[in-house]
């Protein structure tokens, strides 16, 4: 089973091989759910006009870092190294796994707190909800070395 533990200033990961081929695959597989997302181009703005200049202004950026992080998580997944990860590192895992929470939860349908009672035990171990839970796992784990 994976574990998450702070090594002085960095985050160490341990995950087996098939863990990591795991985390690799769900990546892949959300990643385009992020782009089609809700929260792919959040809003700012009640008013349409401010939120087109705004979209104007920082979508390309917010964009590009969006894809930054994941690319990172990728990269460190296909990786056959170590997974120790410096703080900066570790906050764009956190952003990465957010994204693919949200865009995998938005998929679902699942938009409020306590949706875990609308489905059985069976559902919960089963894709997708096993995905969702084993991504809120991870990221939980960050959270708490993080603040060690």
């Amino acid at each position: 089973m994976a574990q998450i533990t702070r090594q002085q200033e960095l985050v160490h990961l341990r995950v087996s091989r098939g863990e990591r081929r795991a985390l690799l695959q769900i990546v892949e597989r959300l990643e385009p759910l992020v782009d089609e997302s809700q929260w792919a181009r959040p809003r700012a703005y009640q008013d349409q006009e401010d939120e087109t200049e705004f979209q104007r202004l920082v979508g390309t950026d917010l964009a590009d870092s969006r894809a930054a992080d994941l690319a990172q998580v990728r990269e460190t997944l296909e990786s056959d190294q170590r997974i120790l990860l410096t703080s900066d590192s570790a906050m764009a895992w956190l952003r990465a796994l957010n994204l693919l929470r949200l865009a995998l939860a938005e998929r679902l349908g699942i938009a409020a707190d306590g949706w875990e009672d609308g489905f059985s035990l069976q559902e919960h171990r089963r894709p997708p909800l096993a995905t969702l839970h084993l991504l809120s796992w991870v990221q939980e784990g960050l959270i708490e070395a993080l603040g060690d």
